[in-house]
């Protein structure tokens, strides 16, 4: 019997061990069955996991149209992106990084990864560029004083897809603080005609009595 409760003290004390010791994987390392292995550098991936804890994987490096720009565990590397057909490239890929990609000349995009297509650029009459139109921006001009009413006022230049949403949204919210100007005023008329019909009938019961 007390072989039996040696032996299970043994196999618990073996389990606890193994437990401990792959809960406590470095920052630099993942976990793997019951062992921690180191994770393969950037432009590497995976191809065959540590045999001893705390070991090293045996990592290979990415594939020509493939890359790996961080510390991994990864069993493939990512394709590399493309530029789309109104992008031209700014860096090729490589094992550690993703190509890049711009709008072409004349053409720009301004949101993060520019997931639209490229806009084309709006033109200034002459001498009234502020700043060039890039890849990321479109051109700034300045306005003449009879289009702005005074002197020295800028506008950008705005497509005119984002012109119409932000009339709209300018009528939106016109009508939305009209109809709150109508619900308060009709509340306070409301309010003033229940006071008024309660101080009413308050005078007449005191006429009565």
């Amino acid at each position: 019997m007390a072989r039996q409760e040696h032996l299970l003290l043994l196999i618990l004390w073996v389990i606890v061990c193994s437990v401990n010791s792959t809960s406590q994987c470095g920052t630099n390392e993942f976990q793997f069955d019951t062992l921690c292995c180191q994770l393969c550098p950037a432009g590497t991936y995976i191809f065959k996991q540590c045999q001893e804890n705390h070991g090293k994987s045996e990592c290979i490096p990415c594939e020509s149209g493939f890359f790996m720009n961080h510390n991994n565990s990864e069993s493939s590397c990512f394709r590399c992106s493309q530029c789309r057909d109104d992008q031209e490239e700014v860096s090729e890929c490589f094992q550690t990084s993703d190509r890049e990609c711009q709008c072409k000349q004349g053409t720009y995009c301004n949101s993060e990864n520019c997931v639209e297509r490229c806009l084309s650029c709006s033109s200034c009459p002459k001498d009234k560029v502020i700043r060039q139109c890039n890849a990321t921006m479109n051109t700034l001009c300045e306005m003449s004083d009879s289009e702005s009413g005074q002197s020295g006022f800028h506008c950008l230049c705005l497509p005119k897809a984002l012109n119409i949403v932000v009339v709209i949204a300018a009528v939106i919210i016109i009508i939305a603080a009209v109809i709150i100007i109508i619900a308060a005023v009709i509340k306070t008329s409301w309010y003033f005609c229940k006071r008024g019909e309660e101080i009413r009938l308050s005078s007449n019961t005191l006429t009565e009595l």
